[in-house]
């Protein structure tokens, strides 16, 4: 009787025991499906974000326009940072870092020479609106502050590119510098000085604007290859400030290479 029920208990506490651990295989399981799931989910989100953005990168390199540069780099990113996401899944730590490494940030500049004071220039600039209506061919700008701008632009299919700069150093009479506020999908920086021209010229106005493509060196390869789009946007910024400070309006024959010859740029 007494062995009956050892037996019997021993039967008891082997069934209870194949129970727990058929309840822990499944748990396991459970949470290697839960894991595989969501590096499955990340793989298809980074894979979405190559497609997307390899096929708003080859429209903006079609489109040879302020707008589809603007679109083509901010694509470059989006295209980075989708394979960039794939490579850490599978990638050493020693791979990321090199991968994480930055190059020279491209950037362009040009002056022009204004018949008008350096102080005179500087107000001009500052006033609200003026910087709007010089980038109007590139971007809208709304003021938001003192210190604050927001700027939008157009890209293909519809797309709309927005960031805010911010007033990072200023000295009247002299230099204006901002930069893109953290967070901006296409990062940059832009300073504007005067100084008295040779020979009592007027003054040398210089704008430079440096861009920091999002996409590494794919971002870097396709800001070469656009390069000359900003270029355009600085040149033309530069005679619209000129028509501006000199005439009091920019007129709409602006955009006639005709009209533009007498532009002194250098």
């Amino acid at each position: 009787m007494a062995a009956e029920a050892l037996a019997s208990g021993r039967a008891g506490r082997s069934r209870h025991e194949e129970g727990a651990q058929r309840h822990m295989k499944a748990l396991v399981q459970d949470e290697a499906t839960r894991l595989t799931a969501r590096v499955d989910k990340e793989q298809l989100e980074k894979m979405a974000s190559v497609v997307l953005g390899g096929a708003l990168l080859t429209l903006g390199l079609q489109r040879r326009s302020l707008g589809g540069t603007v679109m083509a780099l901010a694509s470059s990113g989006l295209l980075y940072r989708g394979l960039r996401g794939l490579r850490q899944l599978t990638s050493s730590p020693r791979d990321r870092r090199e991968e994480g490494a930055r190059t020279e940030t491209p950037s362009v500049q040009h002056a022009i020479t204004i018949g008008k004071p350096a102080d005179e220039l500087y107000r001009l600039w500052r006033e609200p609106g003026t910087l709007a209506q010089v980038m109007s061919h590139f971007a809208e700008l709304s003021t938001t502050s003192a210190e604050y701008t927001h700027w939008r632009v157009s890209g293909p299919l519809g797309q709309d590119l927005e960031w805010d700069t911010r007033i990072e150093e200023e000295r009247a009479g002299e230099l204006l510098r901002w930069e893109s506020v953290e967070g901006a999908l296409l990062p940059n920086q832009g300073l504007v000085s005067f100084r008295p021209a040779p020979g009592n010229w007027g003054t040398e106005v210089t704008l430079h604007l440096d861009f920091q493509p999002p996409g590494g060196a794919l971002g870097e390869a396709v800001m070469t290859r656009l390069l000359a789009v900003p270029d355009l946007l600085v040149n033309r910024a530069l005679r619209r400030f000129k028509s501006l400070a000199e005439t009091g309006e920019i007129p709409t024959t602006e955009r006639n290479p005709s009209a533009r010859q007498g532009a002194h740029l250098h």
